[in-house]
């Protein structure tokens, strides 16, 4: 029995022990401010030591060599969320680096999506032909940055990233020819769950003692994607394209629903702002813990459905169009929720000018709804947005240059 695995967690591990001690003199530290409730800098070392990790057990076990591609694809993107986390970087220039490293796994390594499995109506595969390569950059950067937009709490993108690499682990387990891919998923699983010693919200627990940093989740998106490609593309494939919707479940109906409420505004799909699903959560009074356990529980569900579907021989354009269909519901419903918070938000602030005129400040701690809900204009103002190097060093984006998540 290899154990591989071990050794991408136990050096994970020490990655991160040594980067707690590295990361403030190098300046990749996340700050507090009046928008951040952490105390003190928390070092945002997890994308590096998650690399480290996965690094060290490919190039000991002699695995590496099949996977030159992902591996220089993760060294640009963890280069790109380190610059970053400590200067800050361009939009376009960020999307145009992750767009550089799927096309090293796509172009250079020649690992694309080249079908999207059975979803014609004669139930034939839908080939994209010369379309691959530019498909997979499309749909590589997208997932990215929908694991990017759930980096809001404490251990949240890296557990949405465990939950989809769990389902993929099921699924090629269940095929005895995906030896290598088993292998491979065993490694991403134990170095994420390395660094989730330090950053998941245990009971006891105050807060996270090193952060992710846009490394991290960059790291995360993209080896999510390198795993997708790699089981459900080619004659023996270990699941249908499809299923990989289900594995991704939470990251994706987060990004897709924020864009589209975005651009129904007329404002830029980039633009950052607080209505993510899990500031649904913290809105509606759920603690960070309670929320990461609750969105992890529903990631789970999501890989149940996408394997039951799959051992069930249900077709994949059912497969598709049942989640289209639930992707539709969580839309509907998360816009009635936010119209509900913004009319109490309104309905509260009228109450209490109506009292005595406040200061924003004193406003938000005149009850712990206006607190959590009614603060709703201010918290869509980009300068609330936690994950870009430049906010995390308290100073204000340009409001003409669109964030990316």
């Amino acid at each position: 029995m290899h154990l591989t695995w071990l050794l991408a967690l136990a050096v994970t591990v020490l990655a991160v022990y040594i980067g707690l001690r590295l990361a403030p003199q190098l300046g990749l530290v996340d700050l507090p401010d009046s928008r951040k409730k952490h105390v003190g800098s928390v070092p945002l070392v997890g994308g590096i030591a998650i690399y480290a990790g996965i690094c060290v057990a490919l190039v000991l076990s002699g695995q590496y060599i099949n996977h030159m591609p992902f591996l220089a694809a993760g060294a640009l993107i963890v280069a790109t969320g380190v610059w970053d986390d400590v200067r800050g970087v361009s939009p376009y220039i960020r999307l145009a680096l992750q767009a550089v490293s799927v096309w090293l796994i796509a172009g250079w390594g020649g690992r694309y999506i080249a079908d999207l499995g059975h979803l014609m109506p004669d139930g034939s595969v839908l080939s994209l032909g010369w379309l691959g390569v530019a498909f997979t950059i499309f749909a590589g950067v997208a997932l990215i940055n929908a694991f990017n937009m759930t980096d809001g709490l404490d251990g949240l993108c890296a557990t949405m990233a465990l939950a989809a690499l769990f389902g993929g682990l099921v699924m090629a387990a269940s095929i005895g020819s995906h030896y290598f891919e088993v292998r491979l998923l065993s490694v991403l699983g134990a170095a994420i769950i390395g660094f989730l010693l330090f950053n998941f919200p245990f009971p006891g627990r105050g807060q996270a003692s090193a952060f992710l940093g846009d490394a991290g989740s960059y790291l995360l998106g993209l080896s999510v994607l390198y795993s997708v490609i790699l089981l459900t593309q080619g004659e023996n494939r270990a699941m249908p394209p499809v299923s990989a919707l289900w594995f991704c479940l939470l990251p994706l109906l987060d990004m897709g629903g924020i864009s589209i409420r975005r651009v129904m505004r007329r404002r830029s799909p980039f633009a950052a702002d607080r209505e993510h699903l899990h500031h649904v959560f913290t809105l509606a009074k759920f603690s960070p813990a309670a929320t990461t356990g609750a969105m992890a529980a529903i990631a789970l569900i999501g890989v149940l459905v996408g394997t039951t579907l799959v051992f069930g021989n249900i077709p994949e354009l059912i497969q598709f169009g049942l989640f289209v269909a639930l992707a539709g519901l969580y839309l509907w419903h998360l816009m009635r929720t936010w119209k509900q918070l913004r009319f109490l938000s309104r309905s509260i602030d009228r109450r209490v000018l109506n009292r005595r005129s406040l200061t924003a400040q004193e406003m938000r701690r005149e009850t712990d709804v206006r607190g959590r809900a009614g603060d709703f204009e201010g918290a869509n103002d980009p300068v609330f947005e936690r994950r870009s190097g430049e906010n995390r060093r308290g100073r204000r984006r340009d409001d003409a240059l669109p964030a990316v998540h």
